[in-house]
This record gives structure tokens, C-alpha cells and sequence, in this order.
């Protein structure tokens, strides 16, 4: 094996990342949480490492520099504490007065650590990392306490439409065409409490213009256009850190009359797998089935197979989404179709079995005197 040497002329400033967190912490941290971790390093340890001024930081200034959203860097936050690699202080309000990360140069490699978080999604409780204090100052003997989430329920009170609001989304090229597209849904003018929750949705809950236009296109199709209810499943998305349509699809689904009945023919606990998922959202959403017409399905192949096969109601439900199928009334009538059908391939089939090769022939037709001489030949023979 030869050694490979790795050389550069750069002489450009950088950031000193510990050995012990690229050995014992990176390979098992959250990918979202290392980035505003090296964000950290990089603001108060970079070029300038005497630099420990707040004044030019924020959870605002950090989630626009990462790309992300602001409750998108409190998870990471909350993460990072977990891990024992930072301390965050909070005031009386829960808003982030100051951050102090530990030193993992004087850190003994030795000495026993936390465990460090999955890249699973982590909990809102958050353990000894977090700490809350009275005052701006880094207090690590405060009182141990969680980074709260926003209250979305107050804001959501306390929120008014001001001119600077409407110019800064007018000005935003992904939201462009939102209004235009509302109005296609709502088929009308996207006025009042419709117009105020589009913008609470994008100036308080950060929602991108796709999620905003699935949340109205939801509500629509389960019947539900009040514009209070539509601000209260907005807010339900935000509080489960709902952030994409993607999301946005899976946390419905879970809680729709089809995943209900699903699980109760099929006796399932528990969330879907993404494949049994990809199931419901088929039925539901891709061929908009009704809840009863998939109940029905389900319980055929429990019937049938004796376990909740998802394929094998899957196929059922395929063949009545070709034939139309809707409601159970147009389930009864594809039984009643397919009996028919049976019954008359089933007639044909006797028919057949009645007919041979001998009988597609006509019969001839002998005489009295024709019969005697076939008779006198036959005694002659013998």
C-alpha cells in the first residue's frame, strides 16, 4: 500500500474543528445539526477568535446564512445541547440570549460524555444542554429547561396585515403567482380572512408557496373552506414542525378516515410504513376513493387472505377505480356485472360441452325400402 501525501499552498484563514467531534460526535449527529454547529465554530472561532460579540448574531441571521428555517435552527439547537456540546440561555420570554459551546480542546479524551442524538428526528425535551436564565448573560448554573417553540396560537392573535408585509411578499419571487392560484381553488377573489392567513403562513410559519397552496387545496377538498379552520391546521402543521408538502401529505394521511378504517380491518397499531403509505395515498388522494369503498376492499382481503395484504387489496381497488367505482352502491353494482358476466361464460361453456364435432353435420335421411335393403346386404355378408 503506498501513502498518498496531500499537500496545499492555500493561506487562507479557517476554522479549527476538534479531532474529538469528527471522531466521536460527526459520523452520528443530524446532518442539519452539524452545519449550524461548524456555523457556531465558524462565528466565534474562525479568523477572529477573540471576536464574542452578539451584536451581528441571530437565530434569524443563522437560519438566512444556512438556508433554513428558524425553527428548523431551535431543533438543531436543542440537538446540539442534547449532545453536551453547547449550553443556550433563554430569557423570561424563551428567546436564545446566549449560546456557549464546550470546549472539546479541553476536553480529556477520557472522560465519559453524553450520548450523542440518532439522526432520527429529536424530541422537544430537551435535557442538561439546554438551561434557561433571567438575564443576556450565560448562566450555566441556571435551572435546567427546554427551548420552547413559538406559541403559533398567540401570534396567530396578536397578527395584523401591514403594507411593509404586503410589499416584502409582493417583492418575493416564489410567491409570485400564490395569489393567482388561491383564487383558482377558491374560484374567487382571494379576499379577507383567506388573504390574512396566506400571509400569516408566510411571514409568521415561514410556509414555502407550495405548502401554502397545499393547505388551502387540502381544506377544499375535505369540504372545509372557513378560513379559521384552515388557520388552525396551519398552525397543527407548524406546532408537528411540518415544513415541506411532503410532510405536509404523510401527517394528513395519518389521520384521515382512509388510514382509519385501513387500520381498523386490518387490526394495525401504530404509524404506516412509507410503503403502506404510498398505498393510502394512492387510494385517497391519486384515485379518490372513498373511505367506505376502501373499507370494503380491506375487509375482502381479510376474507380472503386472512392478513392485511396491502397488494392484495390494492388490486381490488384498482379494478374498481377503471370500472368508476365511488361509493359502495357502484361496488355492488360491479358485483352484480361481474356475476352476470360469470354466469353467462359459464352458460356458454355448458353449451359447448353439449355440442361435438359430430353434430355440426347434417343427417342424412333414409327410406323404409332404403333401411330393408341395408339389411338384406348386412344378412348376405355373413
Amino acid at each position: 500500500m503506498c501513502t498518498i501525501g496531500v499537500e496545499t499552498k492555500s493561506k487562507r484563514s479557517g476554522t479549527l474543528i476538534p479531532d474529538l467531534f469528527i471522531d466521536q460526535y460527526m459520523t452520528r449527529l443530524d446532518g442539519s445539526f452539524i452545519r449550524v454547529y461548524l456555523y457556531l465554530l465558524r462565528h466565534y472561532f474562525g479568523s477572529n477568535p477573540d471576536r464574542r460579540d452578539n451584536a451581528d448574531f441571530s437565530i434569524e441571521a443563522m437560519a438566512d446564512s444556512l438556508g433554513c428555517m428558524e425553527k428548523d435552527a431551535h431543533r438543531a439547537l436543542r440537538g446540539l445541547a442534547d449532545a453536551g456540546l453547547l449550553t443556550v440561555s433563554l430569557d423570561r420570554d424563551k428567546h436564545v440570549t446566549g449560546i456557549k459551546l464546550v470546549d472539546l480542546f479541553e476536553v480529556p479524551a477520557e472522560e465519559p460524555r453524553r450520548s450523542v442524538p440518532t439522526k432520527a428526528p429529536v424530541s422537544d425535551a430537551v435535557t442538561a444542554g439546554v438551561r434557561t436564565a433571567a438575564t443576556a448573560a450565560v448562566n450555566t448554573d441556571d435551572a435546567e429547561d427546554e427551548i420552547e417553540k413559538p406559541d403559533y396560537r398567540a401570534m396567530e392573535r396578536a397578527f395584523s396585515v401591514d403594507n411593509d408585509m404586503i410589499a416584502r411578499f409582493s417583492g418575493d419571487s416564489e410567491y409570485k403567482d400564490l395569489p393567482g392560484a388561491l383564487e383558482g381553488i377558491l374560484a374567487g377573489q382571494l379576499t379577507g380572512d383567506w388573504f390574512r392567513l396566506m400571509l400569516f403562513a408566510y411571514d409568521r410559519l415561514h410556509f414555502s408557496a407550495d405548502l401554502i397552496y397545499f393547505l388551502f387545496e387540502y381544506c377544499i377538498e375535505i369540504g372545509k373552506r372557513d378560513a379559521r379552520y384552515m388557520t388552525r391546521v396551519a398552525i397543527g402543521w407548524a406546532e408537528n414542525d411540518i415544513s415541506s408538502v411532503d410532510e405536509a401529505k404523510v401527517h394528513v394521511v395519518e389521520f384521515d378516515d382512509i388510514s382509519r378504517v385501513v387500520r381498523e380491518q386490518f387490526g394495525l397499531r401504530g404509524s404506516f410504513g412509507k410503503l403502506q403509505l404510498d398505498y393510502i395515498i394512492r387510494w385517497g388522494r391519486e384515485w379518490q376513493l372513498s373511505a367506505p369503498v376502501v373499507c370494503e376492499a380491506c375487509r375482502r382481503t381479510m376474507l380472503n387472505t386472512s392478513k392485511s395484504d396491502f397488494r392484495y387489496a390494492d388490486k381490488i381497488l384498482a379494478d374498481w377505480y377503471k370500472k368508476g367505482v365511488r361509493s359502495l352502491d357502484d361496488v355492488a353494482a360491479a358485483d352484480d356485472e361481474h356475476a352476470t358476466k360469470k354466469s353467462s361464460a359459464a352458460g356458454r361453456k355448458t353449451d359447448a360441452a353439449r355440442t361435438n364435432r359430430f353434430g355440426d353435420h347434417a343427417q342424412r335421411e333414409y327410406s323404409e325400402s332404403e333401411y330393408s335393403s341395408l339389411e338384406l346386404a348386412m344378412r348376405n355378408r355373413h
